[in-house]
Protein backbone atom coordinates (compact mmCIF):
# COMPACT_ATOMS: atom_id res chain seq x y z
CA UNK A 1 0.00 0.00 0.00
CA UNK A 2 1.32 3.35 -0.90
CA UNK A 3 0.86 5.70 1.76
CA UNK A 4 0.39 8.91 -0.86
CA UNK A 5 -2.55 10.99 -0.57
CA UNK A 6 -4.25 12.62 -3.35
CA UNK A 7 -5.25 16.12 -2.91
CA UNK A 8 -5.49 17.43 -6.40
CA UNK A 9 -5.14 15.81 -10.18
CA UNK A 10 -1.15 16.84 -9.69
CA UNK A 11 -0.48 17.37 -5.67
CA UNK A 12 -0.43 14.21 -3.17
CA UNK A 13 0.19 14.27 0.57
CA UNK A 14 3.72 11.70 -0.02
CA UNK A 15 5.33 10.05 3.22
CA UNK A 16 2.10 10.08 5.44
CA UNK A 17 2.56 8.56 9.06
CA UNK A 18 -0.92 6.17 10.44
CA UNK A 19 -1.67 7.55 13.63
CA UNK A 20 -5.11 6.23 16.01
CA UNK A 21 -6.74 8.22 18.12
CA UNK A 22 -9.82 6.82 19.40
CA UNK A 23 -12.23 7.59 22.44
CA UNK A 24 -13.69 4.36 23.71
CA UNK A 25 -16.96 4.05 24.95
CA UNK A 26 -18.21 3.90 27.72
CA UNK A 27 -14.83 3.81 29.40
CA UNK A 28 -15.78 4.92 32.69
CA UNK A 29 -16.38 1.49 35.28
CA UNK A 30 -13.39 0.12 34.02
CA UNK A 31 -11.04 3.19 34.28
CA UNK A 32 -12.33 3.65 37.86
CA UNK A 33 -11.15 0.13 38.31
CA UNK A 34 -7.36 1.02 36.59
CA UNK A 35 -6.44 4.06 38.27
CA UNK A 36 -7.46 1.63 41.79
CA UNK A 37 -4.97 -1.11 40.74
CA UNK A 38 -2.46 1.57 39.36
CA UNK A 39 -2.45 3.31 42.72
CA UNK A 40 -1.58 0.49 44.51
CA UNK A 41 0.55 -1.52 42.78
CA UNK A 42 2.65 1.93 43.33
CA UNK A 43 2.61 1.17 47.10
CA UNK A 44 4.81 -1.65 46.37
CA UNK A 45 6.70 -0.58 43.08
CA UNK A 46 9.42 2.07 43.20
CA UNK A 47 8.97 2.24 39.37
CA UNK A 48 11.91 2.68 36.97
CA UNK A 49 12.79 6.20 35.80
CA UNK A 50 13.36 6.08 31.73
CA UNK A 51 11.56 9.18 29.99
CA UNK A 52 9.86 10.47 32.95
CA UNK A 53 11.07 13.41 35.17
CA UNK A 54 8.71 13.48 38.60
CA UNK A 55 6.10 10.79 37.81
CA UNK A 56 6.09 7.16 38.65
CA UNK A 57 6.47 4.75 35.64
CA UNK A 58 6.10 1.07 36.93
CA UNK A 59 7.58 -2.05 35.68
CA UNK A 60 6.37 -3.39 32.27
CA UNK A 61 4.50 -5.95 33.99
CA UNK A 62 1.38 -4.71 33.55
CA UNK A 63 0.03 -6.43 30.34
CA UNK A 64 0.81 -9.46 32.72
CA UNK A 65 -2.21 -8.23 35.29
CA UNK A 66 -4.83 -10.54 35.82
CA UNK A 67 -7.74 -8.44 36.54
CA UNK A 68 -10.64 -7.94 34.43
CA UNK A 69 -10.38 -4.02 33.86
CA UNK A 70 -6.34 -5.18 32.33
CA UNK A 71 -8.17 -7.80 29.84
CA UNK A 72 -10.92 -5.56 28.86
CA UNK A 73 -7.89 -2.80 27.91
CA UNK A 74 -6.01 -5.50 26.38
CA UNK A 75 -9.15 -6.03 23.86
CA UNK A 76 -9.29 -2.09 23.50
CA UNK A 77 -5.35 -2.40 22.33
CA UNK A 78 -6.30 -5.17 20.08
CA UNK A 79 -9.18 -3.89 18.18
CA UNK A 80 -7.09 -0.77 17.47
CA UNK A 81 -4.47 -3.14 15.78
CA UNK A 82 -6.71 -4.85 13.88
CA UNK A 83 -7.77 -1.17 12.68
CA UNK A 84 -4.28 -0.36 11.87
CA UNK A 85 -3.93 -3.84 10.18
CA UNK A 86 -6.41 -3.17 8.10
CA UNK A 87 -5.75 -0.27 7.07
CA UNK A 88 -1.91 -1.77 5.82
CA UNK A 89 -3.81 -4.72 3.95
CA UNK A 90 -6.74 -2.32 2.44
CA UNK A 91 -9.29 -4.58 4.30
CA UNK A 92 -12.37 -3.62 5.03
CA UNK A 93 -13.80 -5.90 7.14
CA UNK A 94 -11.83 -6.25 10.76
CA UNK A 95 -13.51 -9.97 11.13
CA UNK A 96 -10.65 -11.15 8.11
CA UNK A 97 -7.80 -9.50 9.65
CA UNK A 98 -5.70 -11.21 11.11
CA UNK A 99 -2.54 -10.13 13.26
CA UNK A 100 -0.12 -11.71 15.67
CA UNK A 101 2.11 -9.59 18.27
CA UNK A 102 3.72 -9.47 21.58
CA UNK A 103 3.37 -6.74 24.17
CA UNK A 104 4.72 -5.13 26.95
CA UNK A 105 2.82 -2.31 29.34
CA UNK A 106 3.58 0.04 32.07
CA UNK A 107 1.78 2.68 34.43
CA UNK A 108 2.65 6.31 34.38
CA UNK A 109 1.17 8.51 37.37
CA UNK A 110 2.35 12.88 37.00
CA UNK A 111 1.30 15.21 39.68
CA UNK A 112 2.29 18.62 39.79
CA UNK A 113 5.02 18.86 37.23
CA UNK A 114 5.49 15.90 36.08
CA UNK A 115 6.41 15.65 32.31
CA UNK A 116 8.19 13.37 30.27
CA UNK A 117 11.19 14.01 27.83
CA UNK A 118 11.20 13.68 23.86
CA UNK A 119 12.13 9.97 23.27
CA UNK A 120 11.50 6.90 20.76
CA UNK A 121 10.47 3.26 21.91
CA UNK A 122 13.46 1.04 19.34
CA UNK A 123 12.87 -2.75 19.11
CA UNK A 124 9.12 -2.14 18.61
CA UNK A 125 6.19 -1.98 15.62
CA UNK A 126 3.60 0.33 17.46
CA UNK A 127 3.11 2.28 20.33
CA UNK A 128 0.41 3.22 22.29
CA UNK A 129 -1.17 5.81 25.47
CA UNK A 130 -4.56 5.10 27.20
CA UNK A 131 -6.12 7.60 29.24
CA UNK A 132 -7.08 6.61 32.59
CA UNK A 133 -7.37 9.87 34.48
CA UNK A 134 -6.39 13.70 33.78
CA UNK A 135 -6.32 14.82 37.64
CA UNK A 136 -7.62 18.53 37.34
CA UNK A 137 -5.45 20.31 34.89
CA UNK A 138 -5.10 24.28 35.82
CA UNK A 139 -6.29 26.60 33.03
CA UNK A 140 -3.60 28.96 32.62
CA UNK A 141 -1.00 26.84 30.84
CA UNK A 142 -2.27 25.86 26.99
CA UNK A 143 -0.12 22.65 26.58
CA UNK A 144 -1.20 21.08 30.07
CA UNK A 145 -0.22 17.34 29.71
CA UNK A 146 -0.01 17.54 26.31
CA UNK A 147 1.05 14.56 24.55
CA UNK A 148 3.21 15.80 21.70
CA UNK A 149 3.85 13.73 18.25
CA UNK A 150 6.65 15.35 16.44
CA UNK A 151 7.26 15.56 12.98
CA UNK A 152 9.08 12.47 11.84
CA UNK A 153 10.69 14.57 8.63
CA UNK A 154 13.50 15.60 10.39
CA UNK A 155 14.99 17.73 7.36
CA UNK A 156 11.70 19.65 7.67
CA UNK A 157 13.05 21.62 9.78
CA UNK A 158 15.44 23.30 7.28
CA UNK A 159 12.00 24.97 5.76
CA UNK A 160 10.69 28.70 7.13
CA UNK A 161 7.44 28.00 4.85
CA UNK A 162 4.94 28.56 6.68
CA UNK A 163 0.77 27.39 5.85
CA UNK A 164 2.46 23.84 5.05
CA UNK A 165 2.68 22.26 8.42
CA UNK A 166 6.10 21.28 8.25
CA UNK A 167 8.70 20.30 10.94
CA UNK A 168 5.06 21.32 13.29
CA UNK A 169 4.34 19.15 16.54
CA UNK A 170 0.82 17.53 16.64
CA UNK A 171 -0.68 18.16 20.32
CA UNK A 172 -2.89 15.89 21.72
CA UNK A 173 -5.07 16.35 24.70
CA UNK A 174 -5.35 14.07 27.19
CA UNK A 175 -8.75 12.95 28.25
CA UNK A 176 -9.74 9.66 29.44
CA UNK A 177 -10.70 7.08 27.74
CA UNK A 178 -8.66 8.26 24.69
CA UNK A 179 -6.10 5.54 22.93
CA UNK A 180 -3.50 6.92 20.82
CA UNK A 181 -1.78 3.99 18.82
CA UNK A 182 1.56 5.33 16.76
CA UNK A 183 4.60 4.09 15.04
CA UNK A 184 7.25 3.52 17.68
CA UNK A 185 10.45 4.95 15.98
CA UNK A 186 8.19 8.21 16.52
CA UNK A 187 9.41 10.52 18.80
CA UNK A 188 6.95 11.32 21.67
CA UNK A 189 6.67 13.48 24.48
CA UNK A 190 4.32 14.62 27.42
CA UNK A 191 4.37 18.70 28.48
CA UNK A 192 4.22 18.88 32.31
CA UNK A 193 1.14 18.64 33.99
CA UNK A 194 0.01 21.56 36.73
CA UNK A 195 -2.64 21.11 38.57
CA UNK A 196 -4.45 19.11 41.31
CA UNK A 197 -4.25 15.15 41.78
CA UNK A 198 -2.88 12.94 39.19
CA UNK A 199 -2.97 11.98 35.60
CA UNK A 200 -2.94 8.52 35.16
CA UNK A 201 -2.28 6.32 31.69
CA UNK A 202 -1.10 3.44 30.64
CA UNK A 203 1.64 2.76 27.88
CA UNK A 204 2.21 -0.36 25.78
CA UNK A 205 4.86 -1.37 22.75
CA UNK A 206 3.46 -4.25 20.61
CA UNK A 207 6.02 -5.97 18.54
CA UNK A 208 3.78 -7.34 15.27
CA UNK A 209 5.25 -10.96 14.83
CA UNK A 210 2.26 -12.59 12.51
CA UNK A 211 -0.48 -12.22 10.38
CA UNK A 212 -1.61 -10.02 7.66
CA UNK A 213 0.23 -6.95 8.13
CA UNK A 214 2.67 -4.95 6.19
CA UNK A 215 6.13 -6.27 6.54
CA UNK A 216 4.84 -9.54 8.09
CA UNK A 217 3.29 -11.62 5.35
Amino acid sequence: MEFSYPLTPDISIAFATPLLVRSIPNFEAVNAGLVEQIIAARDGDEGVRVSNSGGWHSSATLWDWETPEIETFKGWVHNCMLRMAALSTQETNLGNVDIEYVAGAWANINQHGSYNDPHVHPECDWSCVYYASNGNPETDWDRNGKFELRDPRVMAQTSKLGGYGFARSLLIDPEPGKMILFPSWMEHAVHPFYGTGQRISIAANIKVTGGRHAGSE
